[in-house]
């Protein structure tokens, strides 16, 4: 029997090294580089294999016939992230924070799948019995689901193939292990290996596979960046700061928009979808609110009513503070000096605190106008009316800049029961004679943005 090889592998990129280094000249990571043994086969030259014995192509007109039927999660919300439901054959990553409620999304995905078809549920972290508790108090009690605690890939591999689920999850990647690499669970090697032998199953099967992964300190899903790039579709599962709702975010999607999200609020007996979004984040009570001004934000392919939040007052320090909650803070300190320099505006003698309410975080140049706003409001103790909507970019001129997919922000605008719309010039010539239900002003300098009020 041969000895496994010692390799050094970047536990944060993956990059493979023959010697120790401290810094991984890949991904420029420090300290991430250690000592694995590597199966022999690695190094062992190519399988001999016969060349009549491959996959016959086909053309692209064929396959177009076939009819794709996606799979419904039972959430419309959640559908419209995946790009109108689950792909037979697709691999899925959901990563979030410890206790966000990964494994209850997909108690609850299986849930709404298991009323007529078969769903696999395999768990490294918990028996089948603590799944179970955590089942009746959600209220599922269905034969359809059928739960495991494998941790070999082979095992459950051919556990796919013998039993022909409709769907499965693996809850989590980190706890699944293949029996023939001498590695720890958890490893690069081990995560890269297990995730590729999912993907084959998937592939030939035409199973859809959901796969669970833990988020690491920084934020990011743990393991290399090539776990991502193996999975087609990557989901992330996050909180807003006040963790009242679930934000279901679509990072990499081989079959729809990127970017899409969808909300859930957490109850006592799982996760509900939130379907109406346009009072999510605006404060109920803004009768003309001094400080206060309403814009839209694109998530993805999807519009969203925000209510961008300014404090402005007299400073009691050296040097004014500039405090952002859920914004750049960096753009806040821009947009401030703009404001000074062309609105004359004595932002140097004055503390601004901006936030957006609701807690969501946002880094989008649309909110520019609307931050502006709310900070003139704030500053000449002046309120905006409930029914005025700014949207536009500011640049270091004073300029107004457009901005992307106008019409669909309007429409959501309009929904929200909008009447009166600030935006820029040229995105005004864009849309003609659309919307006509909308007093759409036009806003080219930032110096005209009293017009606001």
């Amino acid at each position: 029997m041969k000895k496994p090889q010692k390799l050094f592998i970047c536990n944060s990129c993956g990059a493979e090294y023959s010697r120790w280094a401290g810094k991984c000249e890949t991904c420029d990571s420090w300290n991430t580089i250690s000592e694995q043994e590597v199966s022999s086969e690695k190094f062992s030259t190519a399988k001999k294999f016969k060349i009549e014995n491959y996959s016959k192509p086909k053309s692209i007109s064929e396959i177009e016939e076939e009819k794709l039927i996606r799979l419904s999660t039972g959430f419309n919300e959640l559908d419209l992230v995946l790009g109108g439901g689950i792909v037979p054959g697709s691999l899925t990553l959901i990563g979030g924070e410890p206790g966000v409620g990964k494994s209850t999304l997909i108690l609850e995905i299986a849930k709404n799948i298991s009323k007529h078809k078969k769903v696999l549920y395999v768990s490294g972290e918990e028996s089948a019995s603590q799944i179970s508790i955590r089942a009746r108090r959600m209220n599922i009690d269905s034969k359809n689901i059928l739960l495991s605690s494998e941790v070999y890939v082979e095992k459950i591999s051919a556990m796919i193939s013998g039993e022909n689920p409709d769907l499965v999850f693996i809850d989590s990647i980190q706890t699944i292990s293949k029996e023939s690499l001498p590695n720890q669970q958890g490893s690069v090697t081990q995560l890269r290996e297990c995730t590729s032998s999912l993907l084959e199953v998937a592939k030939k099967s035409n199973i859809p596979i959901f796969l669970i992964g833990h988020i690491t300190k920084e934020g990011s899903i743990a393991g290399p960046k090539l776990l991502e790039h193996i999975v087609d579709t990557v989901l992330y599962f996050d909180s807003d700061k006040l963790h009242y709702y679930r934000l279901l975010r679509g990072i990499k999607n081989r079959f729809g928009a990127v970017g899409d999200i969808a909300v859930f609020e957490m109850k006592s007996d799982g996760l509900k979808e939130v379907i109406d979004k346009h009072n999510l984040f605006i404060s109920e009570n803004r009768d003309n609110r001094i400080g206060s001004c309403i814009s839209v934000i694109m998530e993805g392919s999807r519009s969203l009513s925000v209510e961008v939040q300014a404090l402005v007052s007299r400073t009691t320090f050296s040097q004014a503070r500039r405090t952002a909650e859920g914004l750049d803070t960096k753009r806040l300190i821009l947009i401030a000096a703009v404001l000074e320099k062309f609105m004359g505006l004595k932002m140097i003698e004055c503390d601004v605190f901006c936030n957006l309410a609701g807690g969501l975080e946002i880094d989008e140049p649309s909110l520019d106008l609307a931050i502006s706003g709310s900070i003139l409001s704030s500053y000449l103790e002046r309120p905006i009316q409930n029914e005025v909507a700014l949207i536009g970019e500011i640049g270091l001129s004073g300029e107004i800049r457009p901005v992307s997919f106008i019409s669909t922000r309007l429409k959501e605008l309009t929904s929200l029961g909008i009447k009166k719309v600030f935006l820029p010039k040229s995105n005004l010539k864009e849309i003609k004679n659309q919307f006509k239900e909308l007093n759409l002003i036009e806003i080219e300098k930032i110096n005209e943005l009293e017009k606001i009020f």
